[in-house]
């Protein structure tokens, strides 16, 4: 049964249903003197990617992302193991679709990574525009260290009624990481928005639209449909 939070989306998934898009860590929006249409200045990673070597440690109660060395804390909620803090990673093959919040690198360490949601589902940036059609409960690792994956709505749906029910919000830790879109950045250090893997198929959606889900400073769920060329945070949860 679908959490009560989600019952109302469909009344506000067109409201809701505005492009986001963020920026990258290294340059300030001044500093790059452009913007990329949507309320975000870009900045690149240099292609091919520098191969890194992360120095053999064993992480307690975190994950180890090999590809740059960073590590999240993960936590166990019920029958699911999330990552309790957002995605920071970063590469050539997703420029263009991932930014830190106002061009300001500091907000990539703190919050995380903004994506769009085929950075994150590790697909063509054509699908921005197009269903991608992925196999009914497929799992799709995306830009997830090894061994994770991006939730779908049903598994957000399991975790929000665990951390109800066991009145744990807590310890997810959410970290409120605004949004952008082609307003420009909102909502920093007020909401938590984050992707799932699924497509909006519904009335209210749209070959273009993707379900999310969103925890605000008010202490209260949300969801709806987006934009995928929208940048939201990515939470991972394991395999």
């Amino acid at each position: 049964m679908k959490s009560s939070y989600k019952m109302a989306t469909a009344t506000c998934a067109l409201s809701f249903a505005l492009a986001f898009t963020a920026c990258d860590d290294s340059t300030s929006a001044s500093d790059n003197g452009g913007n990329d249409g949507n309320g975000g200045t870009e900045t690149n990673v240099n292609c091919p990617n520098e191969p890194v070597n992360c120095p053999a440690i064993e992480y307690e109660n975190e994950v180890y992302d090999l590809r740059d060395c960073n590590h999240y804390k993960i936590q166990t909620f019920g029958t699911q193991t999330w990552m309790t803090e957002n995605l920071n990673y970063n590469s050539c093959e997703i420029n263009g679709q991932n930014w830190c919040y106002g061009g300001d690198a500091a907000n990539c360490q703190k919050y995380g990574r903004l994506y769009t949601w085929t950075a994150a589902m590790g697909l063509d940036k054509s699908y921005q525009k197009n269903y991608a059609n992925l196999p009914e409960d497929s799992v799709t690792k995306g830009l997830c260290p090894e061994g994770y994956h991006i939730p779908s709505d049903a598994e957000t749906d399991i975790l929000i009624a665990y951390l109800e029910e066991n009145n744990n919000i807590a310890e997810f830790n959410f970290q409120f990481g605004g949004k952008n879109n082609f307003a420009g950045f909102a909502d920093l250090d007020r909401t938590a928005y984050f992707w799932t893997a699924d497509e909006d198929h519904s009335e209210f959606g749209g070959k273009e639209n993707v379900r999310i889900w969103s925890y605000s400073e008010t202490f209260s769920f949300g969801g709806g449909s987006i934009f995928k060329d929208s940048g939201l945070s990515i939470r991972c949860v394991k395999d």
